[in-house]
């Protein structure tokens, strides 16, 4: 039998003893963080779907996941054998998966662990449910060897680099907060980047995020941190693994009212509070828009450690297109280079995010990943497509290029131009103040709409700053989700731009900058705002068709290669500036 199927009849069994019709698993952990350490990937332990964003829904009979277009093929490949149906979040047929689940649940009694499942999103699927029993955390009853939740050391981090004091930030959050409520209010923070950010602390509890497991209270005189990791201090309380004991005599007694981001905040806390009948009042956590506009110093740090990955991912593209063929390499060859390269750098920390080097018909998966039980060979044919980034000191990165590394197609030469037209022509978009990403997709999509073709996933992501890798509240995609729109894009965002073209069994093609927003001008119509390019690397020109340009795609496309040979030039050798000048010639 298959390993997973039999992990969902165990599931099932435990389901049937606690009297629970339907049973919910998310991925995600006590903080609603995306990327997750490996105590908490639940569902990859049932199913094997490694991604990092998922909804498992079981019952007696059967067993759904739900997968967005990023992850498409890849669910379908490691779903195999286990008896869980895929659904394809964000086809036109398929429905969103709080009303999957509230459907399902309907006069049922329905079961999952609070403590990992977001307040708005248990409210929405137990809305017709007969019972809730939200303090069941079967996975882990089954789950025998679960690794245990990791606490590492935490460290400061410098004003040199966050450019912005603790008691600032609080000032401002408190101001914030005040319009909301008064007298013995209290605003609990559970988001693991929200928390690193207002602290200046940093740590790598998980994976890739430079953030510490922690919870924060932030009222009118105080500010309480509270952690396990090894850097604890004075004035800061510990940590606990479970939820406060909801089962007590008495509740807390000292708030009128808890300010909760219910979007961040795992509902196990919410009913710890409602139970004592304390008001709760929902708020996005004003951190969260705070980070997501970068102060000057964040900018000037950013943009160094742009530079530098820059110069590595360069580096690696003369690597692989002058070896392959040549000598022996393969997908995860790609990854050691830029783990080894990176690392000679004395700000790095770790990767961003776990290397995506995926050759040929891989690279159709958009979060693919090599292992060492399953990689390809790189040889002197094809595309290659890596997505990397870096966690350093002063900055995060986040850079996507796909190498020609001999013959193409003329349909893989179309796809490649049309993606370096698509990222080019966003990067250089003017716009009014006041708009979200939601109004800027087109100026990246609608040259592939043009030519029948799109791709299943937003157009690009907030990054932080020495933290998460994918940070709001503001993106760039088409569809409004089910927060409503994003944040207005505002000066001092960082913004990335990725459009790609993906053919499953054949190829995929994706070309990432970040972008920094900027003034642009003011009129007597109003402000402009507009894009600076963070990001100074080639695009590939071996792949470039210019039937596929207009006469101004040509134009980007020259103005982008003159400005990388600019700036990067002097990060290289004679030899090296003579490579790069080949591969940033006009067109």
């Amino acid at each position: 039998m298959n390993i997973h199927s039999d992990r969902i009849d165990q599931l099932r069994k435990v389901m049937k003893a606690e009297r629970i019709d339907v049973y919910y698993v998310p991925m995600s952990d006590c903080h609603a963080s995306e990327y997750v350490g490996d105590h908490f990937r639940c569902i990859e332990f049932m199913t094997g779907f490694s991604g990092s964003a998922g909804h498992l829904i079981v019952t007696a009979d059967d067993a759904w996941l739900f997968a967005d277009g990023r992850y498409y093929i890849q669910a379908a490949n490691q779903l195999e054998g286990s008896g869980v149906k895929l659904m394809k979040w964000g086809q036109p047929s398929v429905p969103e998966p709080a009303d999957f689940v509230r459907d399902t649940a309907k006069g049922k009694v329905i079961g999952f662990d609070g403590r990992v499942v977001n307040t708005n999103f248990a409210l929405k699927i137990t809305k017709y449910a007969a019972d809730i029993k939200f303090e069941k955390d079967l996975v882990g009853e089954i789950w025998t060897d679960r690794p245990e939740q990791t606490f590492t050391e935490i460290w400061k981090m410098p004003e040199e680099y966050c450019g912005e004091s603790v008691e600032s930030k609080l000032r401002r959050i408190r101001g914030e907060i005040e319009k909301y409520a008064s007298g013995s209010y209290a605003h609990l923070i559970s988001s693991l980047d929200d928390i690193a950010w207002i602290f200046n602390i940093r740590a790598n509890d998980v994976p890739n995020n430079p953030v510490a497991y922690a919870y924060a209270v932030v009222n009118g005189g105080m500010a309480h941190l509270l952690t396990a990791g090894k850097g604890y201090e004075e004035g800061w309380y510990r940590y606990e693994k479970r939820e406060p004991n909801r089962r007590g005599k008495s509740g807390p007694t000292d708030v009128s009212c808890i300010l909760i981001d219910m979007n961040k905040t795992g509902y196990i806390i919410y009913r710890y509070f409602t139970d004592y009948n304390i008001r709760t009042i929902h708020i996005d956590n004003p951190s969260s828009k705070m980070k997501g506009v970068k102060n000057e110093t964040e900018i000037r740090c950013l943009k160094q450690a742009m530079l530098r990955d820059s110069a590595v991912v360069i580096r690696l593209m003369r690597w692989v297109k002058e070896n392959a063929g040549k000598t022996y390499l393969d997908e995860l060859s790609v990854d050691e280079f830029l783990l080894k390269t990176r690392s000679e750098d004395p700000l790095f920390i770790e990767p961003s995010f776990d290397t995506i080097a995926a050759y040929k018909e891989n690279a159709a998966m958009m979060h693919y990943e090599a292992t060492a039980d399953n990689f390809k060979e790189i040889k002197a044919e094809g595309m290659l497509l890596v997505d990397s980034g870096g966690q350093y000191r002063d900055g995060t990165t986040d850079i996507t290029r796909t190498f020609i590394l001999g013959p193409v197609s003329d349909e893989e030469k179309k796809s490649f131009t049309l993606t370096a037209a698509s990222m080019l022509r966003l990067l250089n978009t003017k716009f009014i103040e006041g708009c979200r990403g939601e109004n800027l997709d087109i100026m990246a999509r609608e040259v592939m709409w043009q030519n029948g073709l799109d791709y299943k996933c937003g157009t690009g992501h907030g990054v932080g700053h020495v933290l998460n890798v994918h940070e709001g509240p503001h993106n760039i995609r088409w569809r409004i989700g089910d927060n409503g729109p994003s944040a207005v894009l505002k000066e001092g965002m960082v913004v990335t731009d990725e459009p790609g073209v993906y053919r499953e069994g054949k190829y995929g093609v994706r070309t990432e900058n970040e972008l920094l927003v900027t003034s642009f001008m003011d009129t007597e119509d109003g402000h402009f705002m507009q894009f600076e390019n963070l990001t100074f690397i080639p695009i590939d020109l071996d792949g470039i068709d210019t039937r596929y340009l207009t006469d101004e795609d040509k134009k980007l496309l020259n103005s982008y290669h003159e400005s990388v040979y600019q700036t990067m030039a002097p990060f290289f050798d004679e030899d090296m500036q003579n490579w790069l000048k080949e591969y940033t010639r006009p067109v």
